[in-house]
Parts: structure tokens; C-alpha cells; sequence
């Protein structure tokens, strides 16, 4: 008895010191992912994923371009993935700034070509101090705003402060302003003219990679969707991330006519103002379009291929094609 009891110690020894070996050599994987490119990040992923290991968010790695819809709460913070190339389109509040920069580390990234403020407000710009602080950016886009809408707030000072201190310029960014996204056709839609409130000001952006097109209204207000419709510009999408988390000024059935997406996706989390309206939700189902909120899914996934479109939720385990 006492030489098979010594068997068993020795035998759990030997398994108990495999798995600290593979837990080690994964521990320095991850440390070594953190300083080599995209790809080798993405193996690594891939690898993490066979030991149960690995971020939901590998499933973008198989697709040209993917667009993350961030949970972070009632605010908004979107990475854009074309090729390697990535642009982040808001950055939430400041206390999601954390998590805002933890998630682009964990997809591996180590520089952004874009970085779009859509409109000043602090559940937009406060996070971006974060983002802008970890990472070299090329290019920093803001919308046109009267000096009376600028806020005094810290979220907004503080990200100004961090632009000034990384020497990194604030580009106007107006309606017609065109760039790429490595394969990706970015296309700034609105606002058409400045409007009166800091919502009514904000950038709208139209992503077009080849037969497949997404559409993000920033927190763009019933006014500035009008304006958008009125200059009679195509804005059919499959894509559209509503407009200002899915309150009752935006979102009109009058936009949802012109864009005729297929899905839509509201950035949103619990507040006072008990977000979002019963009504818009309503107008997106009699619409037929398949809705997700980032209050129950948690960060939503659009993976495209040009052709088809693969819906993947950080809480949901269901995968849609289209």
C-alpha cells in the first residue's frame, strides 16, 4: 500500500508539473504577443482559443474587416478592423477608457490610423485621453462645433491635453470628407451644416467595403437625419448603428426608410433616462431588422467579407450569416 500511495504522489507530481510547463509557455506567449505584430498576436489567440482560453473576439482574425460595437455602457466606442488596418470611432467615458484600450490591446493592436470623435460630449471623448495616451495615432478627427457647444468638462480638457502632449494635430473632418481604410472607403456623410446642439453636430459615417455598407449616426438627432435625407445622397446600408443609444430623437422612421438596413445595433447601458425607448425598438422591429444592444449581448461583432455578414456577440454564442 505504501508503494502504490508513492506511485499515485509521483504520478500527480508529474501531471501537476505538465500543466505548469504548458500554463508557462502560454504565460510567455501572451507576454511575447504583446510586443510582435498583428499576425503573431492573432496565433496567439487562435492557440489561447484551444485551451478555452481565448478572447471571443478572435473570430474577427478569419475576416477581412470587422466592426466592434464596444459594451461600454451608455456611451459609444466602435473599432474598425480592415485588413491590420484599425480605426476607432469614439472612446467612451472616461472611466471606460481603460477598458477601451484593453480591448485594442488584446486584438493586437499597436498603432491607429484613425481615431474619430464624433461630437465632444463626455460619453464620446472622455475614454480617447486613454487611448491617446497608449497609442501613436496618425490622424485625429473631430466634428465642427460653435464655441458656445464646446463643453468644460475634465473629459474633454483632459483628451485635448493628451493630443497636446503627444503632438498630434485635431483635423477638422466636414461633410464629403473621403479616406481609406486600407481596402476600406470611409465616407463622411454629415452633419451637412453645423447644427445647434453638440448631437446635432455629429460626424456620420458611411463605411463601404465592396458590396457591403455600414452606417454610424454617431448621437445625429432627428435634425440632422432630415438634413441627411434631404440632400438626397444614398444612404442604404446593411449595417446601422443607431443614433444617441436608442432615444426617442433619433432614429426616425423616416431614416430607417432611407437606410433599409438589414441589422442595426444600439450602444447602451442602464441609466436613468431607461434607455432604449420603447418606441425605437418598435420602429426597428415593424422595419423587420434584426436589432442588438450592447446591454444584453454585450460587445457585438459585424464580420464581413465584402459579400456576407457574421454577427458574433460577446454574451451570446450564436453566430448569424447573411
Amino acid at each position: 500500500m505504501i508503494l502504490k500511495h508513492r506511485s499515485f504522489q509521483s504520478r500527480l507530481h508529474g501531471t501537476s508539473r505538465r500543466k505548469r510547463i504548458i500554463l508557462s509557455v502560454l504565460l510567455l506567449g501572451i507576454l511575447a504577443a504583446s510586443a510582435v505584430p498583428f499576425s503573431a498576436s492573432s496565433l496567439w489567440n487562435h492557440a489561447l482559443t484551444l485551451f478555452g482560453l481565448g478572447d471571443f473576439s478572435s473570430c474577427a482574425d478569419s475576416w477581412p474587416v470587422s466592426v466592434h460595437v464596444l459594451d461600454v455602457g451608455k456611451a459609444d466606442s466602435i473599432l474598425v478592423e480592415c485588413e491590420g488596418h484599425r480605426m476607432l470611432v469614439d472612446g467612451g467615458t472616461a472611466g471606460n477608457g481603460k477598458i477601451v484600450v484593453r480591448y485594442l490591446e488584446r486584438r493586437g493592436t499597436t498603432h491607429l490610423e484613425y481615431v474619430v470623435n464624433t461630437h465632444p460630449d463626455e460619453d464620446h471623448v472622455g475614454g480617447l485621453k486613454y487611448v491617446i495616451q497608449r497609442f501613436p495615432i496618425s490622424h485625429y478627427l473631430a466634428t465642427e462645433v460653435s464655441a458656445d457647444l464646446i463643453p468644460d468638462t475634465p473629459a474633454y480638457h483632459d483628451t485635448m491635453k493628451a493630443l497636446q502632449k503627444k503632438e498630434i494635430s485635431k483635423e477638422i473632418s466636414r461633410c464629403g470628407h473621403q479616406f481609406s481604410l486600407g481596402n476600406l472607403k470611409v465616407r463622411v456623410l454629415g452633419p451637412v451644416v453645423p447644427g445647434n446642439s453638440a448631437n446635432n453636430c455629429s460626424l456620420v459615417l458611411q463605411l463601404q467595403y465592396r458590396g457591403i455598407r455600414i452606417l454610424l449616426m454617431g448621437d445625429a438627432e432627428k435634425e440632422e437625419e432630415q438634413s441627411l435625407i434631404n440632400t438626397g445622397t444614398d444612404l442604404s446600408a446593411d449595417i446601422l448603428k443607431a443614433g444617441h443609444h436608442g432615444s426617442s430623437t433619433s432614429t426616425t422612421a423616416e431614416l430607417l426608410n432611407a437606410v433599409r438596413p438589414d441589422y442595426a445595433v444600439i450602444s447602451v447601458g442602464y441609466d436613468r433616462n431607461q434607455l432604449p425607448k420603447t418606441d425605437v425598438l418598435k420602429r426597428l422591429y415593424r422595419a423587420g431588422i434584426q436589432t442588438y444592444r450592447t446591454d444584453v449581448s454585450g460587445t457585438v461583432l459585424f464580420l464581413t467579407d465584402g459579400k456576407t455578414i457574421s454577427v458574433k456577440t460577446e454574451k451570446q454564442s450564436n453566430t448569424m450569416n447573411h
